[in-house]
């Protein structure tokens, strides 16, 4: 984890190429929350100007190059949570050598950057050897067109690169390397273990395995659990061995694996991102169970809400939350004054009722103050009156028909103006 200005996670593994090259994967994670967004037809979007450079160990440049990736959210779709991101790869293959390598990465809007800056030599080939190991949240089989700079024989191996794991969230998390040998003619015959040490130095897990290959470069990778793994750092370790000799290891590496505590992991934030969803659909003991427990508690119990309320169980998506979604992201793009649109009296609306059926808005009235009526008709007719007291766009509820939820002002007729026709409400 590197700390400045902007908050941008590295990784760099090494892996051999041909021609006794190394090709070198640079992996780069930079969260949504962390970056500025403009907005443009419920869309957001955010450019990261990326500049990378390579010199050789007498500083001398001898690559530079600068390109712009492009990060959108689609409000009808998504949100922007504090766990999404966005994550690429920069791959650069070079002769044998020491190399210095430099990312520098710049939020276009907001004009924050942070550089990385690495010294590293290529990998040995002089012997049977292995690349370094990359550590991913998962893999999985995937034949589309996405994600290729992660992709290896389609099997995408989504990179975490500050090896931090949250049991709440991650299941476990992926290992890969590659054993390789310069002889291409040569057989690679020989045998690998692998232990997981924590803090104490005890192996909590451990595996091993025998290989022959005729081919000069063998990968392999598995999926390690971490259900039952206590919060702390752990220690990954593979040595190489060769055929000739079982005992004395030929080469070997090491990667460091954090686990999260899982206590108090769920964040106020979180639980106030999933509670807006389910706030305007919660019944009065719903509500009192749910601020009885903690942010953990609240969680699970927002979780079983929207399943109790899946209205096709059978699909992975629950088409009624993923719509309750898009109707708070779009209150939070239009209704938002003082506060979060979700939370204002139009946002309340929207979200319970959708998308009004008409709409009249009365902006400039003579005498009066601004407000807009909403008219529903579908499942029995329903109106709601919005007031400007401020003039500055935030809109109150001041009157509402056949709506047992809601409760209109007593004076809400005074604030209408003298010229204000009740056929309107028609």
């Amino acid at each position: 984890m590197l700390f400045a200005e902007l908050n941008v996670y590295f990784d760099c593994n090494r892996f051999p190429a041909e021609n006794k090259n190394t090709t070198f994967e640079i992996t780069y994670k930079v969260f949504d929350s962390d970056l500025d967004f403009s907005a443009q037809n419920n869309i957001l979007t955010a450019r990261l100007i990326i500049n990378f450079k390579i010199y050789n160990a007498n500083g001398e440049s001898m690559y530079n190059k600068e390109f712009v990736k492009q990060i959108q959210v689609d409000l009808n779709k998504t949100s922007i949570y504090e766990d999404e991101f966005f994550i690429d790869k920069i791959i650069a293959t070079v002769t044998p050598g020491t190399y210095i390598f430099s990312v520098s990465i710049r939020d276009r809007i907001s004009k924050e950057s942070i550089l990385w800056e690495k010294t590293y030599d290529t990998l040995d080939l002089s012997h049977m050897n292995i690349s370094d190991v990359e550590i991913s949240s998962f893999h999985q089989e995937d034949s589309s067109e996405g994600f290729m700079n992660f992709k290896r024989n389609n099997i995408v191996f989504l990179v975490n690169p500050n090896h931090l794991f949250n049991p709440l969230q991650d299941d476990g998390f992926t290992y890969y390397f590659e054993v390789f040998n310069e002889d291409s003619n040569a057989i690679l015959e020989g045998s690998w273990k692998l232990k997981l040490k924590n803090n104490d130095d005890q192996i909590i897990y451990s595996y091993d395995e025998s290989f022959t290959s005729s081919s000069p470069i063998k990968s392999f990778w598995e999926w390690i659990p971490i259900s039952d793994l206590e919060a702390g750092t752990y220690m990954l370790k593979i040595d190489l061995y060769s055929k000739n000799d079982p005992l004395e290891p030929i080469a070997n590496r090491t990667e460091t694996i954090f686990i999260q505590p899982d206590e108090n992991t769920v964040s106020d934030t979180d639980v106030e991102n999933e509670y807006r969803y389910a706030v305007y659909f919660m019944t009065n003991a719903e509500e009192k169970i749910y601020e009885s427990l903690d942010n953990e508690g609240k969680m699970e119990f927002l979780k079983r809400f929207w399943q109790a309320n899946d209205p096709n169980p059978k699909t992975e998506e629950n088409e009624y939350k993923e719509e309750i979604i898009r109707r708070v992201n779009y209150a939070n793009r239009n209704f938002s004054q003082n506060d979060d649109g979700w939370k204002s009296d139009r946002g309340r609306i929207y979200i319970r009722m959708g998308k009004p059926e008409e709409v009249i808005d009365k902006a400039y009235e003579f005498q009066a103050k601004p407000y807009i009526i909403w008219k529903y008709y579908m499942g029995g007719k329903r109106i709601y009156i919005f007031v400007d007291f401020t003039s500055l766009g935030d809109y109150k509820l001041v009157y509402v028909d056949n709506d047992e939820f809601e409760f209109s002002d007593p004076n809400w007729l005074d604030y209408m103006g003298p010229y204000f026709d009740e056929n309107e409400l028609q």
